[in-house]
């Protein structure tokens, strides 16, 4: 039996790295027993943003409720769209991963410089715990496919929210962006600029938060396994070498990271792997 982990989301000291690490092993130990629930992993999450006592009726509390809402939805659905299994990677875990990163991005962002924003950080929250909303468990058939099915199923919801024209339009550009292939046309964008919070940054930082924890020395190897047995399921012939060294390698080599808070921690959870 695995070994209860420490803690989720506990930051001592400066340890950010040591915090996402001890974070990725409890999402892991309670998926693997007791799993806690997405509507649980946002409350954390918001809680360490200090967002959780928002009580007025911003945009910052709708998006942050929304973000509830999607996380209960996913649970119900079990983050499907049929009565197909759950996929293999694309599946809560993965965004609690996603969501757990950003959560510290946002942090560190701050922490770095950037003026706090709780109507930014609840986006991103929202963002992340909702950009493979529905995944099916393949891959493109063109540009966006899988992310414009996910913005899809988002706008009966950010409409019923009345979330305003400006927050759809900023989710529905950042999560359509976070397409595998246009990874280095977001990086590009924000190539030499200082952080921001607008639709180029918060794009590089959901790319950077979907793969920060398969970049782990610790569970990037398991994170490959199941991308193989999901793109298996499917006939995708790349399922073959993604999870070898070589793929590995190849995934690695590929990697980008631009902006101060994925670098602080990707530095981190390499060394300590």
């Amino acid at each position: 039996m695995m070994t209860p982990p420490a803690s989720y989301l506990e930051l001592s000291g400066e340890n950010w790295s040591t915090c996402l690490i001890s974070s990725y092993a409890y999402l892991r130990y309670s998926w693997q027993t007791q799993w806690m629930g997405l509507p649980k992993a946002v409350k954390e999450c918001a809680t360490f943003l200090k967002l959780i006592t928002i009580s007025d009726d911003s945009q910052a509390r709708l998006m942050l409720d929304m973000a509830f809402i999607v996380a209960h939805q996913t649970e119900t659905d079990k983050g499907r769209v049929s009565e197909t299994p759950e996929p293999h990677y694309h599946n809560r875990l993965h965004f609690a991963d996603s969501l757990t990163t950003m959560t510290l991005q946002c942090k560190l962002e701050v922490e770095n410089g950037a003026v706090p924003d709780s109507a930014w950080q609840a986006a991103l929250l929202l963002i992340a715990v909702s950009h493979d909303f529905h995944h099916p468990g393949r891959v493109n058939r063109h540009t966006s496919d899988i992310e414009s099915a996910s913005v899809k199923a988002l706008l009966p919801l950010m409409t019923s929210a009345n979330l305003s024209e400006l927050w759809v339009e900023r989710i529905r550009t950042v999560i359509l962006r976070s397409d595998f292939t246009l990874v280095r046309e977001n990086h590009a964008r924000v190539a030499g600029l200082p952080f921001q919070w607008n639709t180029d940054w918060a794009t590089v930082l959901l790319n950077e938060a979907d793969i920060m924890a398969s970049a782990s020395t610790d569970f990037g190897p398991t994170l490959s396994q199941a991308l193989s047995k999901e793109w298996e399921a499917i006939g995708f012939a790349p399922h073959a070498t993604v999870a070898t060294e070589t793929g590995r390698r190849e995934f690695l080599s590929n990697i980008q990271f631009s902006s101060y808070s994925a670098q602080t921690l990707a530095a981190g959870i390499r060394a300590l792997a």
